[in-house]
């Protein structure tokens, strides 16, 4: 919990940094109308991380290069949905991997296979205030909440007796759901020929020590309402229980979608 005020604090100086284009910022001629953005990704994502269950002492560790985790992406999906009226709005981001693997542990003196699948959902609300409001830039100020949802099965099986406590066979899930504080930065940058770049940064606690997530995007305007984006995203959380669940685990990779505006 002791990264939580880091964060806040870094946060709070770069915000205090940027405050003085509030000042400067143009008024929106259309800041009593409400507008909207909606924007679904397909997302390649692939997954390292620290893994355990109640009342079984095997930690399983995963770190596999994008191409290996492709392979062992059963699916991934994300997207984002944002209202704005002025320089007020709301954010919803979802989140969704679901991977299939095959870790070897260190299990009765030996590297034994353990077959581990791990299925993450996460959902951010969030408040923006736009601190810079240009025709081609924009700088948001977001703080909000991210609700994890993760189920992680684990399942071998040991030919010769094992040392207690560890049964010589195991299968089994374990779910857990918990809540972080998020607050960070998001903005867009355009370059006039349908070119835009953008992204976020985002980090907090709560109930896990630590949670991040960073968003890079490069998208083309084809019209007024619809842009092809293309994105990497790194997303990571630090949550264990007192009775030894453990979910410690880095989601990061490409991402192709669509940002549909009305």
């Amino acid at each position: 919990m002791t990264a939580f005020p880091r964060v806040v604090a870094f946060f709070g100086l770069f915000i205090t940094s940027c405050a003085w284009a509030q000042s400067r910022a143009t008024s929106d001629e259309n800041a009593d109308r409400w507008s909207f953005r909606l924007a679904p990704y397909v997302w390649g994502s692939s997954t390292d991380g620290t893994f355990a269950h109640e009342r079984l002492p095997v930690t399983l560790h995963t770190s596999k290069s994008f191409s290996e985790s492709l392979e062992e992406l059963d699916a991934g999906a994300m997207g984002a949905f944002e209202a704005s009226k002025g320089r007020h709005g709301l954010l919803l981001d979802g989140q969704f991997a679901k991977l299939s693997t095959t870790v070897y542990a260190p299990i009765a003196g030996t590297a034994l296979p353990v077959r581990l699948k791990t299925r993450t959902t996460s959902g951010l609300v969030a408040w923006r205030y736009g601190l810079v409001e240009r025709n081609a830039t924009h700088l948001d100020l977001v703080a909000g909440v991210r609700v994890w949802s993760a189920r992680v099965r684990m399942a071998y099986a040991v030919p010769v007796p094992t040392p207690p406590p560890i049964p010589q066979q195991y299968a089994g899930e374990q779910s857990h759901r918990w809540v972080d504080a998020q607050v960070g930065l998001k903005g867009r940058h355009g370059f006039g020929n349908g070119v835009f770049v953008g992204g976020w940064v985002l980090a907090g606690a709560g109930e896990s020590d630590l949670s991040t997530d960073v968003m890079l995007l490069v998208g083309y305007d084809v019209n007024e309402r619809l842009a092809l984006i293309a994105g990497y995203r790194r997303l990571s959380t630090d949550f264990e229980t007192s009775g030894g669940f453990r979910f410690d685990t880095t989601m990061q990779g490409p991402g192709l979608g669509v940002e549909y505006r009305f």
